[in-house]
């Protein structure tokens, strides 16, 4: 299996998939701890899982039989 040259290897999209893991915990636990409505949090959560659906999407789409 080669990797694919138009996208990074796939070990920096998980990387990257780490990253907003954590960003998950810090903002609204940390940024948003002071806004009463969860409407900031719920709407964070919903982009952050987004872009990890996107991200697996892209890493699974080099998968081969």
């Amino acid at each position: 299996m080669q990797p694919d040259t138009k996208s990074p290897a796939p070990h920096r999209w998980l990387a990257l998939v780490a990253v907003l893991i954590v960003l998950s915990y810090a903002v609204p636990y940390l940024l948003l701890s002071g806004v009463a409505a969860w409407y900031g949090s719920l709407l964070f959560w919903t982009a952050t899982t987004a872009v990890v659906i996107a991200i697996n999407a892209i890493v699974s789409s080099a998968w081969k039989d």
